[in-house]
């Protein structure tokens, strides 16, 4: 199992301290998806004002950039 972070990005950075362990890239993009959707539903301050999930690997290396909001929310769609 590989460590990824999960960093809460808007024109700043919240840094993933402890990170998560996933099988693979795919399970740590679907870990991602799922804690933007929880973030959006729970925090409504975070709404369109252009926040992400930005996941990397152990390495450091990008994996994935999921929205906060869904494409539809995020451009008034």
């Amino acid at each position: 199992m590989r460590k990824y972070h999960f960093d809460l990005v808007d024109k700043t950075t919240v840094v993933d301290q402890g990170g998560q362990e996933c099988a693979s890239d795919d399970q740590a993009i679907d870990v991602a998806t799922q804690l933007a959707l929880k973030l959006h539903a729970l925090r409504p301050e975070l709404r369109k004002r252009g926040f992400k999930i930005l996941v990397t690997d152990q390495d450091g290396e990008e994996i994935h950039v999921a929205p906060l909001d869904p494409p539809d929310l995020r451009f008034g769609w």
